[in-house]
């Protein structure tokens, strides 16, 4: 995906805070387009009445906001070198913890993704109801497109999406101020339904639980920037919270002013246009303004997705290093970017399109639990970290982010009860799986490292007498340049060959006494026409008789086709052999070496 950069140009791969704000920033802002949504969708099952409720439960939850964003500005300043929840938890809380938390972000950063792309299409239906059927293709285009452009380098993808979130913070904010005017004006426009639905649950406390509950997916991002501090120009810290407080700010006001409105003009969410789309409408009259706030919605919605592709990758390089995850993901692609964690992102975001059709409200259920986990034992971990460091305002500190974490912890609970049925248990089974995966890829690494260890290692004695075997199944070039090597390594080579024809051993055995008569040619039978079979049964015969100061290598000759096609018309006989003695070299422990000897086709 472009020119492959120098290593040394990664310090010049940094994010300014306004490119900062876009990167970081999209997830966090694009929530405030279907958080009050999710609380209109509960509440106006107790009837229109209770709709009113919308403004006090997003004052809550804005409340909630600031003590997160309060917390995570300590968090940055404390840890200047990427604080996130698996960096806080692990040093401060242990393993576990760590473990834990790590899990919760992942599987958050791939939600993040399914939602904010599924919110963004549902954006383009709303303003456009004819491509509602297609929703689940527009989807997966738009999350091939966001991978492309993150696969490009991180520098490009922050000039790529600050269009389209400034855009967004303007035509939203747009909406959120011509709205509040018109409604200290008396001119906003009443949309309350002639037939409003009929109450089916009575308004309860458990029924405002659950609508906060669902509101809270407002919170989604915000840890965001405190796991990229390193991502932003020196100083990076400062850098980094100027963002944080900003974003948060935007934020709030967004979700605070859209919940005024859609009380005030008595909205009530509809299947096929959003609650966003509907004040737009009505604030703007239909007019042009109405489309271009859609369609800054839209953009914003499909590249929220970017910061999760800026915290994913990232995070699990860092697993990978620590050996909780595969070592891949810890590679740093042509673009100076983690390609590996990238591609596994979209194709896991693209399953879940797939899987829950791109409906947002299929999707939330699953979202909020392993937000919460991340903010509680990320605050946890930094409560740890004041009470050992104890230096300057420790106690503040503490009690700041003590503060946070319990309030986090109580949601995460109550979100986890409530949401439970609705799908929260996949998250929490998914998060568990992943923890015990994670465990297990790091016992293998461990006793991979044991295994390799020098420690207490002997130098291996000498080999005594060094036999090569050289499977063969015709008289060719590619078989003459095979037998070359094998005898430049050996004085002992001895060739083998299965007969599956009748009748084609003698053939063989003429062209072998003609052109290599110098190297003994060993027929095997095969009553069952396999080829690998009896080749493996006559090494382990060899291996045996040899005995262990005996080195032996087995030879593969292998004819290499120009064009990639005509591999298909081959059947790949060396390749089986090929598996079938590192599988059985695994499990025996035999066959020293195994050398594949190819000859390239010309035409």
């Amino acid at each position: 995906m472009g020119s492959p950069l120098e290593t040394q140009r990664l310090r010049h791969e940094r994010l300014t805070k306004v490119k900062g704000l876009a990167v970081f920033g999209a997830d966090a802002l694009s929530s405030s387009a279907y958080a009050t949504e999710e609380i209109l969708r509960v509440l106006v099952l107790a009837g229109v009445g209770a709709v009113a409720l919308t403004v006090p439960v997003s004052l809550a939850i804005v409340a909630l906001m600031a003590i997160v964003a309060i917390s995570y500005y300590q968090t940055i300043h404390a840890y200047p070198s990427g604080g996130g929840a698996y960096i806080v938890a692990h040093e401060n809380l242990g393993l576990l913890p760590g473990l834990v938390a790590a899990a919760a972000l992942l599987v958050d950063y791939i939600l993040t993704v399914a939602v904010s792309i599924s919110a963004g299409v549902a954006a383009i239906t709303s303003a456009l109801p004819e491509l509602y059927p297609h929703r689940v293709e527009l989807a997966l285009g738009f999350i091939a497109l966001i991978t492309v452009a993150n696969l490009r380098g991180v520098r490009e993808s922050g000039t790529i999406f600050a269009i389209p979130t400034y855009s967004f913070i303007l035509a939203f904010g747009a909406v959120i101020t011509f709205g509040v005017w018109r409604w200290l004006n008396g001119t906003l426009p009443d949309l309350t339904p002639a037939e409003p639905p009929a109450q089916v649950q009575p308004l309860t406390l458990l029924l405002l639980l659950r609508a906060f509950a669902s509101g809270t997916a407002a919170l989604t991002g915000i840890e965001a920037v405190s796991n990229g501090v390193q991502a932003f120009y020196p100083p990076e810290p400062r850098n980094a919270s100027r963002v944080l407080l900003l974003m948060v700010a935007l934020l709030g006001s967004f979700f605070f002013g859209t919940g005024v409105l859609a009380r005030e003009m008595g909205i009530l969410p509809r299947e096929e246009e959003t609650v966003v789309s509907q004040i737009a409408r009505a604030v703007f009259e239909g007019s042009w303004p109405y489309y271009a706030v859609q369609a800054a919605t839209m953009l914003i919605l499909v590249l929220a997705a970017n910061t999760a592709f800026a915290d994913f990758p990232r995070l699990a390089s860092i697993l990978a290093r620590d050996r909780y995850l595969p070592r891949q993901l810890a590679n740093l692609g042509d673009r100076l970017v983690f390609a590996n964690g990238i591609l596994l992102l979209g194709a896991t975001a693209s399953l879940l399109i797939v899987i829950f059709r791109a409906t947002v409200h299929n999707l939330i259920p699953l979202y909020m639990v392993g937000v919460f986990v991340a903010f509680t034992l990320s605050q946890a971990g930094m409560v740890r970290h004041w009470w050992t460091e104890r230096s300057g305002q420790w106690r503040l500190k503490l009690g700041i982010n003590g503060f946070g974490a319990l309030c986090t912890a109580a949601v995460g609970v109550e979100v986890a009860v409530i949401k439970f049925l609705d799908g929260a248990w996949i998250t929490v089974f998914v998060i568990g799986s992943f923890v015990v995966l994670m465990r297990a890829i790091h016992r293998h690494y461990e006793d991979l490292k044991h295994q390799l260890s020098l420690e207490r290692a002997k130098l291996p004695r000498p080999f005594r007498a060094h036999k090569v075997i050289v499977p063969v199944n015709n008289v060719h070039r590619g078989v003459l340049e095979a037998l070359r090597y094998a005898k430049a390594v050996s004085d002992d080579v001895t060739a083998v060959y299965v007969e599956i024809e009748p009748g084609a051993r003698e053939e063989i055995e003429r062209k072998w006494e003609r052109w290599v008569p110098d190297v003994p040619l060993v027929v095997l039978p095969s009553p069952y026409r396999s080829v690998v079979g009896p080749i493996l049964l006559y090494l382990d015969q060899v291996q045996r008789e040899a005995g262990p100061d005996t080195a032996l290598t087995v030879v593969l000759p292998e004819f290499v086709p120009r064009k990639w096609w005509h591999h298909l018309l081959h059947n790949q006989t060396a390749l089986m052999l090929k598996f079938a003695l590192l599988f059985r070299q695994r499990r025996l422990r035999r066959y020293k070496v195994l050398a594949d000897v190819p000859y390239y086709l010309t035409r």
